[in-house]
């Protein structure tokens, strides 16, 4: 499915193992993102376990720490279907189940499909938070979809 531009979506996930190459620091994000993309990208290939390499999630770890310019961190993402033949270099986790608000911008404006996320959520009267988990989906980009969607913390 191809979601529609600015157009929320309630969207249910199960279990996702995510295989990526963590970006720190928000000085050059963009340009730390391009790199572990083609880094992402060019090695799928070679791992059978990849599901999809053309759509990729970036994750945010839950921590105090990114308040932070400088230790802020992001993790672009691709699912696998297992852990098996993964060099031990790529970061990896599982995230549980989860149902978010997502939005899409073929702009990539991550503040409007934001503001979008957020004011669904209000008038919906829904309630999210990150129930303790360990790392948050922030982002998708489906390469051969819809491009970049924005996602809301998981719904309780």
């Amino acid at each position: 499915m191809v979601m529609e531009d600015m157009q929320p979506y309630v969207v249910e996930h199960g279990e996702l193992k995510l295989i990526g190459i963590p970006c720190i620091s928000l000085q050059d994000m963009s340009g730390k993102y391009r790199h572990a993309k083609e880094g992402l990208l060019s090695s799928a290939k070679h791992l059978p376990s990849v599901k999809n390499p053309f759509v990729q999630y970036g994750i945010w770890p839950e921590a105090e720490t990114q308040g932070s310019a400088d230790l802020h961190a992001y993790i672009l993402c691709v699912e696998v279907e297992s852990f098996e033949g993964i060099p031990e270099w790529y970061f990896r986790t599982t995230l549980p189940p989860q149902k978010c608000v997502v939005v899409a911008n073929k702009e990539g404006d991550f503040d409007a499909a934001s503001r979008a996320v957020d004011q669904y959520i209000s008038e919906s009267g829904m309630e999210v938070s990150s129930e303790g988990r360990k790392y948050l989906i922030c982002e998708r980009y489906n390469d051969k979809g819809e491009g970049f969607a924005r996602y809301s913390p998981p719904i309780k």
